[in-house]
């Protein structure tokens, strides 16, 4: 098996590594670049025992433990040999799918990037494997060569943290977070909250909308001054791509022409409805523009109309209706009852009215 232990030096961090056990977010800032906290090597309650040097990429353990290198601490955590330390960091860095010849270290693989659980098809690679409660910082993953999160000018990639108790109360698991490339921002304009990006159709990220944490903040939605809701849709790249590679290779799409997709007002809304296994957009709001209508028409997939089941996505629904109609993009409406929402909706309930919209 081919490995490239310089690559994994240069390229994979110990905040990655302590990411993938679910261990970072257990640890507490004691310095620049520098954490501490109970050794989970040998599991201690000694609150001081345990340091990472995250600029060095070292970590030690006071206690028995020792220090090293991220292939030291695997070594450790699994109880393993050098050699198998440094397969298992490549195996969950740089796995099967991402092409890995068999011996070019000229020209070794890219790593891919995060995976999702079964029950989540994503259009993005999917490949990462991480623990449950995982800070990864995602800066980390819109810089990989083979991510095809494009930067836009004037848009920063901002550093975020897929584990946040706000989002485990959203049911998003880190695994979730890190496929919608969404997480806890400390710093900068959204500091303090969900940072959710939203991706154009070419995949590039183009802002950032903010999600309060808490009910002391305001607005409960932040979005940069520059951004136009009106010209974009929450998880549209995701519905375009699977067209675009179909006929990119000259294939009709003919597997996803009938898939409906579901059309929802918010971020939530529309990430529990994928996290159930359909495709969905958000029109972060409760209003649709042209151009907005002119992106799901280049689909060329039927839609299912749900907005909220308050006052405001009563008032909008026949409005939205009408506009469908006039860009002869096909829908069918699914009305919800009063207060409920499409994030509080069972799975067997979705996959029932999808089925219901392929039949008729």
């Amino acid at each position: 098996m081919y490995l490239d232990i310089q690559r994994i030096k240069a390229e994979i961090s110990m905040e990655q590594i302590l990411g993938h056990y679910g261990i970072g977010i257990q640890l507490r800032d004691v310095g620049t670049n520098r954490l501490s906290g109970c050794c989970p090597i040998h599991h201690g309650d000694n609150p001081n025992a345990f340091h990472v040097d995250l600029k060095r990429n070292l970590f030690h353990c006071f206690t028995h433990c020792g220090g090293g290198s991220i292939f030291d601490f695997v070594m450790k955590m699994e109880r393993m040999e050098f050699y198998a330390a440094a397969r298992k960091i490549w195996e969950t860095f740089y796995p099967p799918s991402s092409s890995v010849p068999a011996a070019n270290p000229s020209n070794p693989a890219t790593p891919a990037t995060p995976a999702t659980p079964a029950t989540h098809p994503r259009r993005f690679n999917s490949n990462f494997k991480h623990g449950t409660d995982t800070p990864f910082l995602l800066q980390h993953l819109h810089l990989t060569h083979n991510d095809n999160l494009f930067r836009r000018p004037g848009v920063p990639i901002l550093k975020l943290q897929i584990a946040h108790p706000y989002l485990e109360k959203r049911h998003i698991s880190p695994a979730l977070a890190m496929s919608f490339h969404m997480g806890y921002c400390k710093r900068g304009i959204m500091k303090d909250r969900i940072a959710i990006p939203i991706i154009d159709v070419e995949r590039h990220i183009v802002a950032y909308a903010g999600r309060a944490v808490n009910d002391s903040q305001s607005p409960r939605y932040l979005f940069p001054k520059y951004f136009k809701k009106s010209q974009n849709l929450f998880n549209i790249q995701s519905i375009h791509c699977i067209y675009r590679i179909h006929s990119t290779n000259g294939i009709k799409p003919e597997g996803n022409k009938n898939k409906p997709v579901f059309l929802v007002e918010g971020f939530f809304a529309c990430i529990h409805i994928v996290k159930a296994g359909f495709d969905a957009i958000a029109l972060m709001g409760t209003t649709v523009s042209p151009h907005q209508l002119s992106l799901m028409k280049d689909t060329r997939r039927p839609y299912i109309l749900m907005m909220d089941g308050d006052e405001a996505g009563r008032k909008a629904t026949p409005i939205i209706e009408n506009k469908l109609n006039l860009f002869q993009i096909p829908f069918r409406t699914v009305n919800l009852m009063d207060g409920k929402q499409p994030d509080q909706l069972e799975n067997d309930y979705l996959k029932a009215i999808e089925n219901e919209y392929r039949e008729k």
